[in-house]
């Protein structure tokens, strides 16, 4: 007790800081400080170091690196007055929570990022797939009138006559092979045949399959514009299209569908868009 009564604050410094194997480097590096102002303060020379004040702030801040008592070596100052508060505000307060961590901050800001994009991309999906039922309904109106044609109607109602002749000339064709009938009633059979072949047209439709290894949305328009077919695809399912070219496709999750068109193959990749949504025209 009385040595360490009689010690020096230079002494005490010293003797603390080499007791924990913490060099002058270390404890200048730590306090922000030079190498000479360290050594002064162990040497006691608290005069080169400017006024009072700042003296005394030195050895304070050096003794609380120490686990040291800064009262008790402040007393032993040289002419040293009852120090007053301010010093205790010269010390930044240490984060009391890791919460406040700046990296916790910047972690939890880029896991939002990366749950938010997937999950604007599937609002953005639903958005496209909402739309659909809400649709279909206009236009399965208008698809309702299309199995009776107009032309097909017009054609007959222009030629009430034909109609009934051919309908009477196609059951007398094998007796007229049979018995060698003239070549007036034969030629009535191929005319009669010609007849309502027009409106058909067969030669004019192209057929579409799709196959769906996931769920997808399509919307497929024929040359007229016309909406073949819209609708929300379930996984596994495939669908058959037939009309007249060219189409106008839209796939959604195009990656997970496969087209053949008139039984030959087509690839989606090249119309695959980041969306993974396919827009594009297939022509004859």
């Amino acid at each position: 007790m009385n040595e360490n009564t009689q010690a020096s604050v230079g002494q005490i410094l010293r003797e603390a800081r080499e007791a924990q194997g913490i060099t002058l480097d270390d404890v200048a590096m730590r306090l922000r400080l030079m190498h000479r102002q360290i050594a002064a303060m162990e040497a006691d020379d608290f005069e080169s170091m400017g006024q009072p004040v700042f003296a005394r702030g030195f050895v304070r801040n050096y003794a609380r690196l120490l686990g040291l008592a800064p009262e008790d070596l402040l007393a032993r100052m040289q002419g040293a007055p009852a120090e007053p508060v301010p010093v205790s505000q010269s010390a930044p307060p240490l984060p009391r929570s890791w919460l406040t961590s700046p990296w916790l901050i910047l972690l939890s800001l880029g896991l939002l990022v990366v749950m938010a994009i997937p999950v604007a991309l599937y609002l953005w999906l639903n958005s496209d797939v909402d739309d659909g039922p809400s649709n279909q309904v206009p236009v399965a109106a208008q698809v309702r009138p299309v199995p009776a044609p107009a032309p097909a109607v017009t054609d007959a109602t222009l030629r009430p006559a034909p109609a009934a002749s051919e309908v009477q000339a196609e059951p007398a064709v094998p007796a007229a092979s049979a018995t060698g009938a003239t070549g007036a009633t034969g030629a009535a059979a191929p005319a009669g045949g010609s007849g309502p072949a027009a409106p058909e047209t067969p030669a004019d439709k192209s057929v579409l399959h799709l196959e769906f290894g996931a769920e997808a949305w399509t919307e497929i328009k024929d040359a007229s514009g016309r909406m073949l077919q819209r609708q929300l695809n379930p996984a596994g399912s495939s669908i058959d299209v037939s009309g007249r070219p060219p189409f106008e496709l839209v796939i959604g999750n195009a990656a997970q569908a496969r087209l053949t068109y008139n039984g030959r193959p087509i690839d989606l990749k090249p119309f695959i868009t980041d969306s993974a949504v396919a827009r594009f025209t297939l022509e004859e």
